[in-house]
């Protein structure tokens, strides 16, 4: 067997497996690309009900888990979200929630709503009156495992009420904004308002919030400018760092030289 021979041998052996691989590979994200786009994760319904033969039917039930402590509260809290069910169910089946059906394929990543329990399980109240996608449910907790921060005294949220895009679900394509409760999930107040978040957390002993965002306007997110905001719990006051925004100014005109 010639040398070119062997050679060609050798190099198949190692293209053809290659070309496998790859159209394996792009067949999955074809695949994947096309399964989302067919069947994206559900929001939130803003009509929820059908009727269909005289018939009034629900598209959508509830999902939620255990209830998870409060840090720093003897308090428990449920996180709800909603699920979509392939076939719409009877108002009058007797199950209100539908939470054990099996006929739901589509559920949100977000929840709906929270509801808060006292210690020894009783319903204390809940988050929202209203329908609402909630991105973030934020529990602060304390450094050290063997003591208790009790300097935590709130709860945050990104919350959206509205369905902006008018897509018929309110879901992460519309607009969200940073809320804050206490510990029972009440004294629920607004942080931040035409701002797009992108990291908060609480400093300075849980007295307050940094918040990273960028201002919410039509513009791509590469030619969006990401900003700084400081949210005193007490005063609830929000000062923007105007300064920092300056400061990042100036190294972008010794890049621009």
């Amino acid at each position: 067997m010639s040398k070119f021979i062997k050679t060609l041998i050798i190099i198949n052996g190692i293209l053809i497996p290659l070309m496998i691989i790859s159209f394996v590979i792009v067949m999955i994200a074809s695949y994947t690309h096309s399964w989302y786009r067919h069947n994206p994760p559900a929001g939130v319904n803003t009509e929820n009900t059908i009727v269909e033969n005289g018939d009034t039917l629900v598209e959508q039930g509830l999902s939620y888990a255990s209830p998870e402590p409060v840090y720093n509260s003897t308090n428990f809290i449920i996180s709800i979200k909603p699920k979509t069910f392939d076939e719409p169910q009877e108002m009058s089946s007797g199950n209100k929630h539908f939470s054990k059906s099996d006929n739901a394929t589509k559920y949100t990543l977000n929840e709906l709503n929270v509801l808060f329990l006292d210690k020894n399980y009783k319903v204390i109240g809940r988050l929202l009156d209203k329908k609402a996608s909630i991105k973030t449910v934020e529990m602060a907790n304390g450094s050290d495992p063997n003591k208790v921060d009790t300097s935590v005294k709130n709860l945050a949220y990104e919350i959206a009420f509205n369905d902006d895009n008018e897509d018929g679900v309110i879901d992460d394509n519309d607009s969200h904004d940073l809320y804050i409760s206490n510990l029972s999930g009440k004294e629920l107040t607004q942080v931040t308002k035409a701002m797009d978040v992108n990291e908060f957390q609480f400093i300075d002993n849980h007295s307050a919030l940094m918040i990273s965002y960028t201002d919410r306007s039509d513009l791509s997110e590469e030619n969006k400018i990401n900003r700084f905001a400081i949210y005193t719990l007490t005063t609830k006051q929000l000062r923007k760092l105007t300064d920092i925004d300056n400061g990042l100014s100036d190294i972008q005109k010794i890049l621009n030289q």
